[in-house]
């Protein structure tokens, strides 16, 4: 299987696509504003301890308490401060997840100082390499210290795990420092920003390139694969084209199709999402009948392509939680491993851990996420009365930065001359406080002279684009 990464930054905005045999199977979209804080470590303040429930609730500083389950006889008292890792970001209207169980993760371990317990990645499948790993890792270890071994390690020397085991142990006596002479609520550690992140946790071994758009980015890897992971130095690659990277290899396209509830299947059927806070459903809708084709066969088919079309889905949305699918009726009972092995195969490579649990008693197929980043579509959009039924629309800073890659298009491939750009009201106001890391407007740097202006009457997920 081939597998490539595909990386624009824009303004303040990285988005990043993973690829498997030029097919779209995950999106990452993170801005400043909203940037992931998973993996961060604060010194908190306990607000709240509802005993029923077994959990606290923990303000660490942002405007929403976390939520600390408590659990194995753990306690905490209000107004008590305590050292806590966010595990899961805000959604909906639930704050951020807690745990107390800190780590510290690298690019070969994840480092827990007290955890005790040392664990080799599922994905890592050879069992004498597995054992390998564990007895090099347990020769690390010392006092309570835990490792995970992370998928990336297969393969890793003994050196190479030793290297990275003492890196994480200096990393987390700057995290223990950090918390004398600090008040509650506090920041201890931030994770590593989201480029660093991706190759991080996304380029493995068996990555082909890691595409960039832009050169700053492009040497910010570099410096990091020459520390980190120097293996990966000789895949990174720069675009410099006319058509933009994600329009070039069909990201662009990827992103509209997972922002809307329905999805076409190759056999004339479809699969239509829907999602509430408490669970996403899935339902399969069967293709067009063909004479001579037995239904089951037809039915089986359509169930086939969909578990895969599934699993893609979740994962381009970023679905979590618990995910019921209603596949078509099947009357042969035995065909249904065959769809819950398909979808199985769909999570394999999948970052985040994707349990399928099996057929209930409803006939129903239930799949259970783990809840980390926000979903795609929360990121991307907002609630509007005017949309034409779909109860979402493009929010004003996704339209900015739409509005900026438009530009961008229009000044290598259009006519010369200066180009102006009507939009909403807010938009507008979002495209001129918008600044680089030098203080810079990204407007600036399209190769044309831009004026922008607005427009009463447009929506906020409305522009248009002319040339004087």
């Amino acid at each position: 299987m081939k597998r490539e990464l595909l990386i624009e930054t824009l303004a303040g905005e990285v988005r990043i696509a993973i690829l498997e045999d030029d097919v779209v199977v995950d999106l990452i979209v993170e801005r400043e504003a909203g940037a992931s804080l998973v993996g961060n470590i604060y010194l908190g303040r306990v607000q709240r301890v509802v005993t029923g429930i077994s959990a606290a609730f923990v303000d660490i500083g942002i405007p929403k308490a976390g939520f600390l389950p408590l659990r194995g006889g753990v306690t905490v008292t209000e107004g008590e401060a305590v050292r806590v890792q966010v595990a899961r970001d805000a959604f909906g209207e639930k704050g951020a997840q807690l745990s107390l169980n800190l780590t510290l993760p690298g690019r070969l371990l994840v480092y827990g100082p007290d955890t005790g317990r040392i664990s080799v990645s599922r994905q890592i499948e050879d069992e004498q390499e597995r054992e390998r790993l564990l007895r090099i890792v347990e020769d690390i270890a010392v006092d309570q210290e835990g490792f995970i071994v992370r998928t990336v390690a297969e393969g890793a020397s003994a050196v190479q795990l030793a290297e990275e085991a003492e890196n994480l142990r200096d990393a987390w006596e700057i995290v223990a420092a950090a918390q004398s002479g600090v008040t509650a609520p506090a920041v201890l550690y931030q994770d590593l920003d989201l480029l660093q992140r991706a190759l991080r946790d996304n380029a493995q071994d068996d990555v082909s390139a890691i595409w960039f758009d832009n050169a700053r980015a492009y040497g910010d890897a570099g410096r990091f694969c020459g520390r980190f992971a120097p293996g990966l130095a000789d895949r990174l690659r720069l675009r410099d084209g006319v058509v933009s990277l994600f329009d070039d290899r069909g990201v662009e396209d990827a992103i509209d199709a997972a922002l809307i509830d329905r999805v076409s299947l190759p056999s004339g059927g479809g699969i239509v999402i829907e999602g509430t806070e408490a669970l996403t459903a899935i339902d399969v809708n069967s293709g067009r009948f063909v004479d001579g084709v037995d239904p089951q066969d037809s039915a089986l088919r359509t169930n086939l392509e969909a578990a895969t079309e599934v699993a893609r889905q979740i994962r381009l949305r970023n679905i979590g939680g618990v995910i019921v699918v209603d596949f078509i009726d099947l009357e042969d009972e035995e065909a249904w491993p065959q769809i819950l092995t398909r979808l199985e195969e769909g999570f394999v490579t999948d970052r985040v851990h994707c349990r399928v649990v099996g057929l209930t008693e409803a006939g129903l197929v239930e799949l259970i996420r783990r809840r980390r980043r926000r979903p795609l579509a929360e990121i991307l959009l907002n609630d509007c009365d005017h949309c034409e039924g779909t109860g979402r629309i493009r929010n004003a800073e996704t339209t900015a930065f739409d509005v900026l890659r438009a530009l961008r298009r229009e000044a290598l491939q259009g006519p010369a001359g200066p180009l102006t750009v009507c939009v909403e009201a807010s938009v507008e106001a979002i495209l001129n406080a918008m600044e680089n890391e030098e203080g810079q407007s990204p407007l600036d740097f399209i190769g044309r002279a831009v004026i922008v202006r607005s427009e009463p009457d447009f929506a906020v997920d409305e522009f248009d684009i002319f040339v004087e």
